[in-house]
């Protein structure tokens, strides 16, 4: 895979609070994305083929997978960097806040697991 590993420091708001971390993200090449996107094919064909053998509901969920997995694998194809690693205190309450792995757009929207609030991260 051509992957690489970008650091960006990053800004945590709450209102008129702030702290400072970074994120770390892989970046996929075009040989990458084609790999991760073969693989997808590969694991929605393999849900299709498993939904065969159930009696009855063969008849939906086969057509259903085989109909949204064009959909999952250009999303997965489209998907330039992955969040993997965030060091960031929530504003608010101090606690690590945890960054869900998704695709790295700006600004993230994250929910505190400790206060519950809403905090927004941006780019420093």
């Amino acid at each position: 895979m051509t992957t690489e590993v970008i650091t960006h420091h990053i800004v945590a708001r709450y209102s008129e609070e702030s702290t400072k971390g970074t994120i770390e993200a892989l970046h996929f090449g075009e040989k990458a994305k084609l790999e991760r996107s073969i693989k997808t094919a590969l694991v929605c064909l393999g849900i299709a083929g498993v939904c065969l053998c159930i009696p009855g509901a063969h008849f939906v969920l086969v057509p259903l997978t085989l109909l949204l997995s064009p959909f999952i694998i250009y999303k997965v194809h489209s998907q330039d960097t992955k969040i993997v690693k965030a060091e960031i205190a929530c504003p608010k309450c101090h606690k690590p806040l945890e960054v869900l792995s998704s695709q790295e757009r700006y600004p993230l929207f994250e929910n505190c697991g400790e206060c519950h609030r809403e905090i927004r991260i941006d780019k420093a």
